[in-house]
């Protein structure tokens, strides 16, 4: 199923002052592809891979997976986690210790 984002926008706040991590990003990741997210340490990466599981709450934009949009801020839409259909490996230090590499990929499926 297709994604689609768009003017996403998250910001969070360290000692008073606004750090813009998504700046209103529009993106589109076809049906049926891999797709590979690529950058540098603190760009924004799994801040977006997070919103568009829901599990952070952009400030601002939308989000559609295939044909259902599980994020509005515009038009006040939050579809939660669990109804989303996907699912998220988490980095090294995030995943399950007692399951091998196959085991903690499927997990999310």
């Amino acid at each position: 199923m297709e994604i689609r984002i768009n003017g996403l926008t998250k910001d969070f706040y360290s000692e008073g002052k606004r750090i813009r991590a998504l700046d209103h990003v529009d993106l589109t990741i076809p049906a049926n592809r891999i797709f590979t997210l690529l950058g540098p340490s603190g760009c924004g990466k799994t801040t977006l891979l997070r919103c568009i599981v829901g599990l952070e709450s952009p400030d601002a934009g939308e989000i559609a997976i295939g044909d259902e949009i599980v994020l509005s801020t515009e038009r006040s839409i939050f579809v939660p986690p669990e109804k989303r259909g996907l699912g998220m490996v988490f980095q090294t230090y995030a995943i399950w210790p007692h399951m091998n590499v196959f085991d903690n990929v499927a997990y999310p499926l």
